[in-house]
């Protein structure tokens, strides 16, 4: 579980996100909205990469605690990476050798192990860095835009390998509603730095998207 304050936080004069109190503890939940809408922001507000007062807190061996980034697999937009590395060396980078090569098989990846980052296209890439995300050993895993730069099959072994793992607490940034629609079961709705829609995926889809890509404010 993961519990939200009401407050706002601020970048700078231009941009302000509004939050209303929250408990997210149905997963996967997604955060929805336009683009500038506040979707990363809020990413790393959970996650504690971003600080708010009072904290976000999150359910930690059986203890709410204030969240702090190392209760968290955090996958950006645009994760960095040494080109000179090859697959396997930067899926070892998240100290779970035991499982490497299950989750690499489950997202097709086995045969690139050998290969270098630098020499993968941008979808492969895309399938390297989600697969160091779920060997990373936290139960909390966010996700911004992890189907950008995949192809339809690569989105299907993406959502087939994430539905293996019920014991991870995904938290997903995207603008994809085909995504939410296969995997999603909690949205989060932003639209100008506020929260406009809270509840089901389903609930999103027949009567929250309107208010989300069109107006409307939860305060």
């Amino acid at each position: 579980m993961i519990t939200v304050p009401k407050t706002h936080f601020s970048y700078n004069a231009h941009f302000s996100l509004f939050l209303p109190n929250m408990n997210i503890d149905t997963f996967p939940t997604f955060l929805i909205g336009p683009n500038g809408s506040g979707k990363t922001t809020l990413l790393k507000i959970l996650g504690g990469f971003l600080k708010i007062s009072p904290p976000v807190k999150v359910l930690w061996h059986g203890t709410l605690r204030e969240a702090k980034p190392t209760y968290f697999a955090y996958m950006p937009a645009r994760p960095t990476y040494d080109p000179n590395f090859t697959v396997r060396n930067h899926l070892m980078l998240s100290g779970n050798k035991k499982q490497l090569e299950t989750i690499a098989d489950e997202l097709e990846l086995k045969k690139w192990l050998g290969r270098k980052m630098g020499t993968l296209s941008s979808g492969w890439l895309q399938r390297a860095f989600i697969a160091r995300i779920l060997l990373q050993d936290t139960p909390y895993v966010l996700m911004d835009e992890p189907t950008s730069f995949l192809d339809p099959e690569a989105r299907k072994d993406l959502i087939e390998s994430l539905s293996r793992h019920p014991e991870k607490h995904f938290v997903i940034s995207s603008h994809d509603l085909s995504f939410l629609s296969s995997f999603g079961k909690f949205v989060i709705g932003l639209r100008d730095g506020n929260v406009v829609f809270l509840g089901s995926a389903r609930d999103f889809f027949e009567k929250g998207i309107e208010d989300v890509f069109v107006t409307g404010y939860i305060m």
